[in-house]
Order: C-alpha cells, then sequence, then structure tokens
C-alpha cells in the first residue's frame, strides 16, 4: 500500500480523498434511512399476531443498523488509515525535496564564493597593474593618503634572489 500512495501525485490524492467523502456520504445516508425506519416504526400487534413477534422484527432491524453503523464505521477506518499513509508519503517526499533543494543553493552559493574571490583577485591586480603604470594617478592617490600599493618586484630583483 505505501508503494501504491508513493507513486500518487496530489490530483489522485484529491481525488481518493474524494471517492472516501462520496462514500462516507452514502454510508451516511443509508444510517439516515435506517434511523428513519427505526423511528417510524410503529409495532401493530394485530399484524405480528403477539408481542414476541413484534420483538423478533425490532431485534432484526436493531441488528441490521447495528451491522451498517460497524461497516460504516470500519470503513472510515480504512479511509483514515489510507489518508494518513499517502500525507505521510507526501510529507517525506516534501522533505526530500526541500532537502535537495537546500544542498544544491549551498553548493552553488559555495561556488559563487570562489568565483567571486576569483574576480576579485584579478580586479585586485589589473587596479594594481593600472596604479603602478599610471604616475599621475598614483600621486594622486597617494597625496589625497587614499591606498599605498605594493611595489612590485623588478625583475632584476626577483631572479637575483632566486
Amino acid at each position: 500500500m505505501k508503494n501504491d500512495t508513493m507513486n500518487l501525485s496530489k490530483n489522485e490524492m484529491m481525488m481518493v480523498m474524494h471517492d472516501q467523502e462520496q462514500e462516507i456520504e452514502k454510508l451516511k445516508a443509508k444510517v439516515a434511512e435506517l434511523q428513519a425506519t427505526i423511528d417510524n416504526f410503529e409495532i401493530k400487534v394485530g399484524e405480528t399476531g403477539n408481542l414476541a413477534d413484534a420483538a423478533a422484527k425490532i431485534t432484526e432491524l436493531f441488528e441490521t443498523a447495528q451491522a451498517t453503523a460497524e461497516t460504516y464505521l470500519e470503513n472510515i477506518k480504512k479511509r483514515s488509515a489510507k489518508s494518513e499513509e499517502a500525507l505521510t508519503s507526501v510529507q517525506q517526499q516534501a522533505d526530500e525535496i526541500i532537502n535537495e533543494a537546500e544542498e544544491v543553493a549551498k553548493k552553488r552559493l559555495a561556488a559563487t564564493d570562489i568565483e567571486v574571490e576569483e574576480k576579485w583577485a584579478v580586479i585586485e591586480k589589473r587596479l594594481l597593474v593600472m596604479y603602478e603604470n599610471h604616475v599621475g594617478l598614483k600621486e594622486l592617490v597617494e597625496s589625497a593618503g587614499l591606498f599605498t600599493a605594493k611595489k612590485k618586484e623588478e625583475p632584476s630583483e626577483q631572479s637575483a634572489e632566486k
């Protein structure tokens, strides 16, 4: 049963629930009909012949009503259990989808952070190169006290250190 309910779509679940409601309404109507029969039942001693026959008919009527009520309650319990199973299945599927979405979001966020860091490093290098290559800009920035760039080592100094 669990495999069947796990594969049901939302629409199919709604249809199952609708069918259950219709069955419940039918059973309620039957119970109401039997109750009306009981309420309208008149013991006619003249027709039954004696009080024992009337009691037997009443007992039979009550037994039928009891059986119908038991069937009604049994069907309600079964349908309630099916609905609970379906709801649990749908909730599990929803939780799995949410967990997967959160994992994908975390991975994408981490990848984006790495990409931003890489792009920022490239931009920073380009700005430093531009800063170093433009004397007027360099003098203007340093005179305003905004930025002091690290000096790039000259190629001759780098090769001498190696």
